[in-house]
C-alpha cells in the first residue's frame, strides 16, 4: 500500500499526535488506501482490506483516528457502490458494524500480551495469530449486525430479522470471514511492525 508511505511525512510535520490536523490527515491517508482498495476489489463480493485498514489505524494512532477512517470510508462507499447504493438505514448500521473494527484496535493496543511483544520478526506469528482472532471475531460482529439490519424493517419481529438475515447471509459471511481472517493475519501485522520499527527508530 504505498499511499501508507505518506504517514511518515504526516508525523514528522508535527510532533504532537494530538494535533487535529495532523489526525485529520492521517484519518484522510487512511480513508484514501481504504478506499482504493475496496474499488480495486470491488469484482469480488465481501473480500475487502478496508477492515484491516481501519484496525490498523486505531491501534497505531487511536480509536479516533479509527472511526473517522471507519466513517468516511463507509459513506463513500455506501453511496459510491458498483453493487448499488446503501439506503440510509442499512449505511448507519453498516458504519456502527465498520466501527468494530476500530473498537477492536483501540482496546487490543491497551492489552498487556501486546505490549510485551517485541517488533522482531521472530514474534510475527504471534501478531498474526492476535490479529487474525481479532479481525475473524470482528467481523463475525460485523456481519451479524449489518444482515440483521437487512431484514429488521421488512420482518414481523426482530428474532426472525436476525434468523433469516444469518440464514441468507451465511455465504457471503464465510467469505467475509475467512478472507479477514487472511487480512488481519497478514497485512495487520507486516504494516503495524514496519509502522512501530520506523517510529523507534525516528526516536
Amino acid at each position: 500500500m504505498p499511499a501508507l508511505g505518506m504517514i511518515p511525512k504526516i508525523l514528522g510535520s508535527s510532533p504532537a499526535l494530538t494535533r487535529a490536523s495532523t489526525k485529520a490527515s492521517l484519518v484522510a491517508v487512511f480513508t484514501g488506501v481504504s478506499l482504493g482498495t475496496n474499488y480495486a476489489l470491488a469484482a469480488v463480493p465481501n473480500v475487502k482490506v478496508m477492515d484491516a485498514i481501519v484496525f490498523i489505524a486505531a491501534f497505531l494512532f487511536g480509536l479516533d483516528v479509527g472511526l473517522g477512517v471507519a466513517f468516511f470510508s463507509r459513506l463513500v462507499y455506501g453511496y459510491v457502490n458498483p453493487w448499488g447504493q446503501a439506503g440510509i438505514d442499512l449505511l448507519v448500521f453498516l458504519i456502527i458494524g465498520e466501527s468494530f473494527y476500530a473498537l477492536a484496535g483501540s482496546l487490543l493496543r491497551r492489552g498487556s500480551f501486546v505490549k510485551r511483544l517485541t517488533i522482531e520478526r521472530e514474534t510475527y506469528a504471534q501478531w498474526s495469530m492476535i490479529f487474525g482472532v481479532t479481525g475473524l471475531i470482528s467481523t463475525f460482529a460485523y456481519d451479524v449486525l449489518t444482515n440483521f439490519a437487512s431484514y429488521v424493517f421488512t420482518t414481523t419481529s426482530l428474532f426472525n430479522a436476525l434468523i433469516i438475515g444469518m440464514a441468507t447471509g451465511a455465504p457471503l459471511a464465510i467469505i467475509h470471514e475467512v478472507s479477514n481472517l487472511v487480512f488481519f493475519g497478514t497485512v495487520a501485522p507486516v504494516t503495524i511492525i514496519s509502522a512501530k520499527r520506523f517510529l523507534v527508530l525516528s526516536r
